[in-house]
């Protein structure tokens, strides 16, 4: 049942409201719903059902399965392994050598159960991951006893036929198959090289738009340089005789070598 919503005081704006009843709606949505729980026993008649054990959860669901414990499903205590296999596995009753194990129905004293959160990450490094319009599969190759406990392969899942097959996302809430994506039509596969090449120029022009953007921003934020003083014009040379010129205008006088007398 999902949770229901709770309305914020008068005292919060309009905007508050709104972002409360969104986080409200989208908890809602994400939490996904308990399915009814698989019991792993004999007296379970959704095992011989036409078509087999389907069920059709959807991403953000939980499902558990519940091995009873003694006399709590109607008859005496099986012992069971459960294990998540592949489509191949599945259809030949049997295990892989490396198996993903869900649950081990071994306590007869009380009941054991194990929750499957239908999820396509998982933070948890032994969690599973689930992927929309795909199929898994729940089988036992145990046959009920506790010496026939570690089978890998026939058991229940082929006498009884205790599997369950989980379509994950292939039918929404109302029960309402998921239509798949149609294939390709008969004609030519569109060429792949517009497709490279368009998506090589978009590449490109991204960058060239980048490091525009860069060198403008480096020149308005560039280290200004002091403004050069300007020299006046030369100055003049005198024209006027040697004798009638100032002394500070005149040349000084070239050296004359030193001549010693030996």
């Amino acid at each position: 049942m999902p949770e229901a919503v709770v309305a914020p005081p008068a005292s919060v704006g309009m905007a508050g409201r709104c972002a409360a009843l969104l986080v409200a709606v989208l908890g809602a949505g994400a939490a996904g719903l308990s399915l009814e729980p698989v019991v792993w026993h004999t007296g379970n008649r959704r095992f011989l059902a036409a078509g087999g054990y389907v069920l059709y959860p959807q991403i953000g669901d939980r499902l558990d399965l519940v091995c009873p414990g003694a006399g709590g499903a109607g008859g005496g205590y099986e012992y069971y392994k459960l294990y998540l296999v592949g489509g191949a596995q599945a259809r030949r009753c049997q295990v892989p050598p490396a198996p993903t194990l869900l649950l081990t129905c071994d306590r007869p004293q009380r009941d054991v159960r194990f929750t499957i959160k239908f999820q396509e990450f998982s933070p948890n490094l032994w969690g599973h991951e689930f992927r929309r319009l795909h199929d898994y599969y729940i089988i036992t190759t145990s046959d009920g006893t506790p010496e026939g406990l570690e089978n890998r392969q026939g058991g229940a899942c082929l006498t009884r036929a205790m599997r369950v097959t989980l379509r994950v996302g292939q039918r929404d809430r109302r029960g309402q198959p998921i239509r798949r994506a149609p294939p390709p039509g008969p004609g030519p596969p569109p060429p792949r090289g517009r497709a490279v090449a368009g998506g090589a120029g978009g590449g490109a022009a991204a960058l060239l738009a980048l490091a525009g953007a860069g060198g403008a921003l480096w020149w308005r934020r560039r280290p200004r340089r002091p403004p050069k003083t300007p020299r006046g014009p030369p100055r003049p040379r005198p024209t006027c005789p040697a004798p009638a010129c100032p002394l500070r205008d005149l040349p000084p006088p070239a050296a004359t070598p030193a001549y010693y007398k030996v």
